[in-house]
Order: C-alpha cells, then structure tokens, then sequence
C-alpha cells in the first residue's frame, strides 16, 4: 500500500506540474488568465474555454481502435480469410496423413493378434516403418505450423506497410503530431471521443483498397 501510494503522488504531481506547464505556457507576459473570461488592458476579451474544434490543434493527438479497425478495414479481413483458408487446408493435410497412419496401425495390430508375421524380422520391419511414418508426420505437423506462422507474419508486415503508407498520406498536412493504437481494454484509460479517429480511418483506407483493386 505504502508503494502504491508513492506511485499515486508521483502520478499526480507530475499531472500538477503538466497543469502549471500548460497553464502558463498560455498566459502573455503582460496578463495572467485565471478563469474563462479576462479584460486586458485593451478592452479584448480573451476566452481559454476550449472547443471541439480546437482541441486538436492544442494537443495534436488522435488514437484509432485497432480492434475496431481490423474488424472493418477491408484489406484486413482479406488478409485473415486467406489465412484462415490456409489454416483450414493444413488442418485437413494434417488429419488426413493421421488417419492412413491410425488406419495401418490398426492392420499391423490385427496382423500381429492373428500370428501373421512369419518372423521376427518382418515384425520388426513393419514396425520400424510404422515408426518412421510417426515420425514423419510429428515433422509434418511441425512444418505446417511453423508455414502458418510464417504466413501470418508476411500478412503483418503487409497490413503494416499498408497502415504505415496511409498514415504517411493521411497525415500529410501534419495536422496530427501523434497517432495511438488502442485496443478494447488496453492501453487508454480515457479520452475525448472527438480524438478517435477510427471511422475517419476505415472509410478512407476502404476507399483506397477498393481504388487499387479496380487498376
């Protein structure tokens, strides 16, 4: 508790010190603003309420919901249905070699209950191949697996490069000095909803990807 505690103060007087830091920052040398509305000394009225409207070029800071944006953005959805495509196929050429082995297991079961092997030799012979077939597709379920994660993470650098290039044209005016990534439960305890910029996002990068599509 005496930790937390610690932690809370140091929290919030850095929070004190960004206050005093803004606060000042925006007063002239000649007047001091204390509240919402102050006469200087040539009759202006000056008002520090801050609007919607200004609130991005005070703090250039938007964030877009990833959870959200993967859900939506079209790009991205094809990336994870090719992927799933390819899961869904390694799974069945995994399932398949698992049945021919299970299958030959059991003949080489039945075979040795009923006394069929003429000689130790041939037992041994059927059963070091049976083994090496384990073996064989203990590497296949191996080689797969590692192909999907390989996969998956080409199709990551795809969508990154893709975010990465919009973002580059997106923010070509400079208007944004920082863009988030926030998830559902992760990372933005809170902020204005005017600084989610998801939809804004979506609906361009959408655009764009079916622009590119028609080429």
């Amino acid at each position: 508790m005496k930790n937390f505690n610690t932690i809370a103060l140091a929290v919030l007087a850095l929070a004190v010190i960004g206050l005093y830091v803004l606060h000042f920052s925006s007063k002239s040398a000649e007047s001091v603003v204390a509240e919402s509305n102050v006469v200087v000394p040539d009759s202006t009225v000056v008002n520090t309420s801050v609007s919607s409207d200004s609130l991005t070029q005070t703090y250039p800071i938007a964030y877009i919901n990833v959870d959200t944006f993967l859900l939506n953005y079209e790009y991205a959805k094809k990336l994870n249905e090719t992927l799933l495509k390819k899961q869904d196929k390694s799974r069945k050429e995994l399932v398949s070699a698992q049945q021919k082995l299970q299958a030959e297991l059991e003949v080489f079961q039945q075979k040795y209950q009923a006394g069929g092997f003429l000689s130790k030799e041939s037992f041994e012979q059927e059963q070091n191949r049976l083994f090496k077939k384990d073996q064989e597709l203990q590497t296949l379920e191996q080689r797969l697996a590692q192909d999907l994660i390989t996969e998956q993470q080409k199709m990551n650098m795809r969508l990154r490069d893709s975010i990465n290039s919009f973002f580059e044209f997106f923010n070509a005016d400079k208007r944004y000095k920082l863009i988030l990534s926030n998830t559902d439960a992760d990372n933005i305890l809170y902020a204005e909803p005017m600084l989610n910029i998801t939809s804004e996002v979506v609906f361009v990068m959408n655009q764009r990807y079916r622009a590119s599509q028609q080429k």
